[in-house]
């Protein structure tokens, strides 16, 4: 199927862009100053490096970041012993986070769409691809690091 060739990160911005949309029309500030600019500034600085840091492990093990392309080496270092999915939850807190940082509960509940698409429909497709790509040595990493966290 083409929709299996959409990369993750345009749900998510789409998904961004709805919740901007939305808080204009139905604007619902949920946290009191400064802290939605003191919590949001935190939480994006962490998707920010996290994302940074799955970037990095790509590029020392010479691996493709977008999905789409075939695999040849398991990331299994750095950020990708603790999670096997760093960039998606860096992605879904960076939401989290503008949605704080505008003040914004529609943005911030944007992460909840965002992380049914990815836990549902990009990351299944991807793990098939893996296990029949990497057969055991996917399995035997699936089962020593979690999905998210």
């Amino acid at each position: 199927m083409n929709f299996f060739r959409i990369p993750p990160v345009p749900p998510a911005i789409f998904t961004v862009v709805a919740a901007l949309i939305h808080n204009t029309l139905w604007p619902i500030e949920p946290l009191n100053e400064p802290w939605h600019l003191i919590s949001g500034g935190i939480i994006i600085t962490i998707a920010v490096i996290m994302f940074g840091s799955s970037l990095a492990a790509f590029r020392r093990h010479s691996e493709s970041f977008d999905i789409r392309k075939p695999t040849e080496n398991l990331v299994t270092d750095g950020i990708y012993s603790t999670s096997r999915n760093p960039a998606y939850l860096a992605m879904i807190m960076g939401i989290f986070g503008i949605g704080c940082a505008t003040n914004s509960l529609a943005i911030m509940l944007a992460t909840i769409p965002s992380f049914i698409v990815f836990n549902w429909y990009t990351i299944p497709w991807e793990e098939r691809r893996l296990r029949r790509t990497l057969g055991l040595k996917y399995d035997e990493y699936a089962k020593r690091v979690r999905r998210w966290l």
